[in-house]
């Protein structure tokens, strides 16, 4: 029995394969003198192989300073396989307190209705509209057959299987007016018995462990923040935002589901802290030296700057990130992925700057995953999901720790003083409109999710045209 939970970094399966290494295996020559393999290497170039992947991989120089003698191929792949600069892996902060995950799944619409039952002196038709496979947890939508005043009444209801009694008891006279609202009820009454069994010791499914929750738009499932890696390269970095060296970028995502039924992969954020701050070094040292602004590599950093080590992704971590959420997205069946428009970033973070935050959100982004699209012929589109309005906010007193809720409008304060952040935010959420907020979405055919999901992707070079089977 195990009383105290243990925290750590957990490594996903997935990862991003390196083209260099994929094409020179590919090579029909098995053995040549090393200003050959140079030459087929640089060639590898118009195949897909980033120059920087070339150039990080040390392998030229490898190549340079060999003896004449023929070099054999497995000697390149072994080297090229042997702690890779450039490799990158999937990470989250994770704990194994058991914490059961739910997913509903839709269920289709039978081609004959069942029969009507009086609920309450009223006729209705009942529709079993979600499922969850783990725990048999049932959404199910009420019809009632006599339209009112206003149309036909809808409503949903839950309920659990018999036998499950580990679930333990739960109100079976709900209505609800969303199946959202159930399903939350639903997850509700799962988190109630593995608190009861965490209590008692059981250990179970690991729970992603997260530090920017209050950051995330209500309405969404399983916020997750990703931290992408570079575990291999020489360099040392530590940003700022999580106790992990060399996090190339990071991810924020929820899961939300369309009024179609649709389980998107929501992007909350996207940054690189360690770019962020080489960018900046960059700039910088530009505007110090003037004469050499054109030429990155005459740029001399001066010592008093301190910058970040440099990295395989300055030019390239923000389609890096993406094709690991899209990697993700496939390898978990989400329809597809998005990510939240640019003025939401700047409400969010009222100290940032708004302008680079809607140009990144609303320019940079769509466009890096417009070119990414084009690999499978697939075009960007639009999806939708619940969420809260936003017209209050939480800020905290300067001298004291005191929470407050402050109205927008009228920028008045609402209601009275919280001693926590999370009780502040629970009232200003009960003080706020369901609302139905609309985003920029790439979805995932079953074609191209196979394609993805079955060949990867690559973590730098081109993807090429890819041909869904």
């Amino acid at each position: 029995m195990k009383n105290q939970t243990q925290v750590h970094y957990e490594l996903s399966p997935l990862k991003l394969w390196s083209p260099l290494h994929r094409q020179l295996s590919a090579c029909v020559q098995t053995k040549s003198n090393p200003q050959q393999w140079i030459g087929t290497i640089r060639n590898l170039q118009k195949k897909g192989v980033s120059a920087v992947e070339i150039e990080w991989s040390t392998i030229i120089s490898k190549l340079e300073d060999s003896p004449a003698a023929p070099v054999h191929l497995d000697e390149l792949l072994h080297f090229l396989t042997d702690k890779p600069p450039c490799e990158l892996v999937l990470q989250r902060r994770i704990t194994d307190e058991y914490a059961p995950q739910v997913r509903y799944e839709k269920q289709q619409r039978p081609t004959k209705l069942p029969p009507f039952v009086i609920r309450r002196g009223q006729r209705e038709t009942r529709l079993l509209h979600y499922r969850d496979r783990t725990f048999g947890l049932c959404i199910w939508l009420h019809v009632e057959c006599d339209p009112g005043l206003f149309g036909r009444n809808r409503y949903w209801s839950f309920s659990v299987p018999r036998g499950r009694k580990k679930i333990g008891a739960h109100s079976t006279v709900q209505r609800f007016a969303s199946a959202h609202d159930a399903m939350a009820y639903g997850r509700a009454v799962v988190a109630r018995m593995a608190r009861r069994l965490g209590a008692q010791g059981f250990i179970g499914q690991s729970r992603s462990l997260n530090r920017w929750t209050r950051f995330a738009l209500p309405g969404g499932e399983y916020y997750t923040e990703w931290l992408i890696t570079a575990p291999n390269l020489s360099a040392d970095y530590w940003g700022e935002h999580f106790e992990l060296s060399n996090i190339v970028a990071h991810v924020r995502t929820t899961e939300r589901v369309t009024p179609q039924g649709a389980r998107m992969l929501v992007l909350e954020e996207i940054q690189s802290d360690w770019n962020q701050a080489l960018r900046k070094a960059i700039q910088e040292a530009r505007e110090r030296h003037l004469e050499d602004a054109e030429d990155r590599d005459l740029i001399e950093l001066d010592d008093d700057m301190d910058p970040p080590p440099d990295n395989p992704y300055l030019n390239n971590w923000l389609d890096a990130a993406l094709r690991m959420m899209l990697l993700l997205a496939a390898n978990q069946g989400y329809a597809g992925i998005a990510w939240l428009p640019g003025t939401l970033h700047a409400e969010r973070f009222p100290w940032a700057n708004a302008e680079g935050l809607k140009a990144f959100y609303d320019r940079i982004v769509p466009a890096a995953v417009e070119k990414l699209a084009k690999s499978w012929g697939a075009r960007l589109d639009a999806a939708q999901f619940s969420t809260l309005s936003r017209h209050f906010r939480v800020r905290k007193l300067a001298d004291k720790p005191i929470w407050q809720v402050l109205s927008l409008d009228s920028r008045k304060v609402v209601g009275e003083d919280f001693a926590t952040y999370a009780a502040a935010e629970a009232f200003r959420r009960s003080l706020e409109d369901s609302v139905i907020e609309r985003v920029t979405a790439l979805y995932l055919s079953d074609e191209m999710r196979d394609d993805i999901s079955d060949k990867g992707l690559p973590y730098l070079g081109a993807v090429g045209t890819r041909r869904a089977t």
